[in-house]
């Protein structure tokens, strides 16, 4: 018995400062879309962004070798939104109502045509979830700069919590 205990405790002190689960924060990519005050539209990936611009990449790679990079004073909209946020509010559109649907259709009093009437009300409500969770997932969020520094400025630090590369 004391040698199992010994051998535990020898064991258990190596797994001190170890963790089953990473614990850095993941990297979300941000799609953007920024519309210039002389009317050109740039699309990519939010890249950084500080004081005097933002960078955006044509590409999702933490490689600078690719950016293009627009003045504050240039920008009049920034649009955003997180890159799977479509497909995600597909499959939870799906889901929801397709499972709604089948609810519904298990709740019915059609006797013996109960479990038709709850897969054909769980597929055609599951199809109608899909659309409406891909259109709610591919809104996207807007900041109107007007080509103003300071609207920009005020802007920054949310820009800058959800680039590719966060400026210190």
């Amino acid at each position: 018995m004391r040698p199992i205990l010994l051998l535990l405790a020898f064991l258990m002190s190596f797994s001190y400062g170890l963790n089953a689960q990473n614990n850095s924060k993941t990297i979300q990519i941000h799609k953007v879309w920024v519309n210039s005050m002389d009317g050109s539209k740039t699309k990519g990936v939010l890249y950084s962004a500080d004081e005097q611009s933002i960078n955006i990449s044509k590409n999702n790679s933490l490689s600078n070798s690719n950016l293009i990079i627009i003045d504050c004073e240039k920008i009049d909209i920034i649009k955003i939104r997180r890159k799977g946020k479509v497909g995600k509010g597909a499959w939870i559109g799906a889901a929801s109502g397709a499972g709604f649907g089948v609810a519904i259709g298990m709740a019915t009093d059609s006797g013996e045509l109960k479990s038709v009437v709850a897969t054909a009300s769980g597929l055609f409500l599951g199809i109608i979830g899909t659309g409406v969770g891909a259109a709610v997932g591919s809104i996207k969020k807007k900041i109107k700069i007007n080509g103003n520094s300071e609207l920009f400025i005020n802007n920054l630090s949310f820009l800058q919590s959800i680039s590719l590369v966060p400026e210190n």
